[in-house]
């Protein structure tokens, strides 16, 4: 009787054994861990770094760039006997040169293609380095290689701008892996 038992016991084993082996997988489930921590733009591996008193890193961690009395900073200069502008001039082009720096410090140690654009009022224009008598581009495009910090500038133009206008807009930062493309 015991072996009737084992060898039902038996058959009902290779049964389900054969039966598992030829159904089709339908589901898993698993939890795992993600550790990404959203930092300033200054702690970014893609860091926008402000090299002017009128550049800055706001609350939010986006850097700003302010030439009026909203600056935060501007107090902070007044105070220190340094009085900065309150603004730019109707009908004028103003040059500033390293405004903010982009730096790559990327693990990968791969080069990146920084696209730089601006949409809003006012005319905006950007140059890598000293300014050279350029006239600037409305969307940049700069490599940037592993380690290495892009110094930005910008030229202003107020051209039928008047008193109490002003030029206010965004700034995009687009960065993908490579060297940009020649054109």
């Amino acid at each position: 009787m015991r072996k009737i038992i084992g060898l039902f016991a038996l058959m009902i084993g290779l049964l389900v054994a054969v039966a598992a082996s030829s159904a089709h997988f339908a589901y898993f489930e698993a939890d795992r861990n993600v550790h990404i921590a959203v930092v300033p733009d200054d702690n970014e591996l893609i860091d926008l770094r402000p090299l002017q008193p009128y550049a800055y890193i706001s609350d939010n961690g986006m850097l700003v760039i302010d030439l009026s009395q909203n600056n935060p900073k501007w107090w902070e200069l007044v105070n220190e006997e340094f009085t900065p502008g309150k603004g730019v001039s109707p009908n004028s082009t103003y040059v500033f040169e390293e405004v903010f720096g982009v730096s790559n410090d990327l693990w990968e140690g791969t080069p990146i293609c920084m696209h730089i654009t601006y949409s809003g009022d006012g005319g905006v224009r950007f140059f890598v380095g000293d300014y050279t008598g350029q006239e600037g581009e409305t969307t940049l495009d700069v490599t940037i290689m592993p380690g290495e910090v892009v110094k930005i500038g910008m030229i202003l133009d107020s051209t039928d701008l008047e008193e109490g206008d002003a030029i206010d807009g965004q700034l995009q930062f687009y960065a993908e892996a490579g060297v940009c493309e020649e054109e």
